[in-house]
């Protein structure tokens, strides 16, 4: 190649503190990041709430049959 054709490059030096290529390799909460933990989250809720319904499911069902026969001696 002809040397008037070459790319001449500027030489350009910059100097990068450490904290800020640390900061650099730290990566950053996205929105779609946060969206994914929220369903993660109401996910695990989901699970809970079930295993809540599931245990006090039976009580509530004999709460309501004493309070029925409870109203029932009353009138």
């Amino acid at each position: 190649m002809i040397r008037s054709q070459q790319l001449n490059r500027p030489a350009l030096r910059l100097h990068i503190s450490k904290r800020v290529q640390r900061q650099a390799l730290v990566p950053l909460r996205s929105a779609a990041a946060d969206k994914l933990s929220l369903i993660a989250g109401y996910q695990a809720m989901a699970l809970i709430n079930q295993d809540i319904a599931r245990i006090f499911t039976p009580c509530e069902e004999e709460a309501e049959r004493r309070l029925t026969k409870f109203r029932r001696t009353q009138h």
